[in-house]
């Protein structure tokens, strides 16, 4: 029955509808607070099973006329009283904040990172956090403190991954009562497309992925000494050499060149859109754990070689929102 009054108010037009709290995911420091007019209870399946054998109790305890039948029915009746007043304020004044989410594969989960704040001076348990498009979790937060909780997204196809309304309920302490309130969370990840199994390497390998080394002054590691010339820094000159007699002599260093490949979407195959993205990423994780440079190249879209961990967001980036608009 709870649940089907619980729907039937969300079903209701927008302005008796009972709206959850407004929170910008851009505004981190600011979080959304429950506050006691955003809170619902209704009694659970248990709650309505066990306020149907109180009014069993009343009525034959005033059939019979039984002081301790009373007695009974009476206590119990006052612990159900404040269960419900302690299930309502275990959930009023938590703050809940967004502080980061992690993009993820299709296929996979994204992983949107919360924290409960407690300011009161009691602790709050056993609180439930539900996310629309899946996801849930369960938070214990002490007096004065706060709780980083993780909800996992399923993330069926690429794209953006929105986190959109959560729900946090509270069935403490004896499970009679839920109380719960909403949270509108404008928070989205990125979904990359999923990397294809194998894939044989793109034709338009520039250099047939060798690393190449030439000689520059001022560079990574040391490949000899050669006579002074004219303009050569003072910082590359050997003065131990010289104060050897050994003659002025500057010191030579050797770049290496990591090999440079373009990621072609003319390379791949198949009508598959999503089959030949999935191509393109395999080959993007390939460049990237051999550390080699590497661009991409879809319709539209170039992204212009380079290599490191950027280069890997920009180009996972690229592919997962590959077709939507700006």
């Amino acid at each position: 029955m709870a649940i089907a009054l619980q729907r039937w108010l969300q079903a209701l037009p927008p302005p008796l509808r009972p709206r959850g709290l407004r929170y910008q995911a851009a505004t981190v420091g600011h979080g959304a607070t429950l506050h006691r007019r955003r809170i619902f209870v209704l009694p659970t399946r248990q709650g309505w099973v066990f306020l149907g054998v109180l009014c069993l109790m009343l009525l034959g305890a005033m059939n019979y006329s039984n002081s301790m039948a009373f007695v009974l029915t009476f206590w119990l009746g006052s612990i159900t009283l404040v269960s419900l007043f302690y299930t309502y304020r275990n959930l009023v004044g938590v703050t809940l904040n967004l502080t980061g989410a992690e993009p993820c594969f299709a296929g996979g989960h994204g992983a949107f990172h919360l924290q409960l704040d407690n300011p009161s001076l009691r602790p709050r348990l056993d609180i439930e956090l539900r996310a629309a498009a899946g996801g849930q979790a369960l938070s214990t937060i002490a007096a004065q403190d706060h709780d980083p909780v993780t909800l996992a997204v399923p993330a069926p196809r690429r794209g953006r991954l929105s986190l959109g309304r959560i729900t946090l309920s509270t069935r403490y302490p004896l499970g009679l009562f839920r109380a719960w309130a909403y949270v509108d969370a404008e928070a989205e990840t990125l979904v990359y497309p999923r990397p294809a199994e194998t894939a044989a390497r793109p034709p338009s390998d520039a250099g047939g992925g060798e690393r190449r080394q030439t000689l520059e002054l001022g560079s990574d590691d040391f490949h000899g000494l050669r006579a002074y010339q004219p303009g050569d820094s003072p910082r590359h000159i050997d003065w131990k050499a010289l104060a050897r007699a050994q003659g002025l002599v500057t010191k030579q260093f050797q770049r290496h060149q990591a090999p440079e490949r373009w990621l072609d979407w003319d390379d791949t195959y198949g009508a598959d859109t999503e089959a030949r993205l999935a191509q393109l990423c395999r080959w993007l994780l390939d460049a990237d754990n051999e550390q080699q440079r590497y661009g991409l190249r879809l319709p539209g879209v170039t992204l212009a070689p380079a290599q490191g961990p950027q280069q890997r967001e920009h180009g996972l980036a690229q592919l997962a929102l590959y077709g939507e608009a700006p």
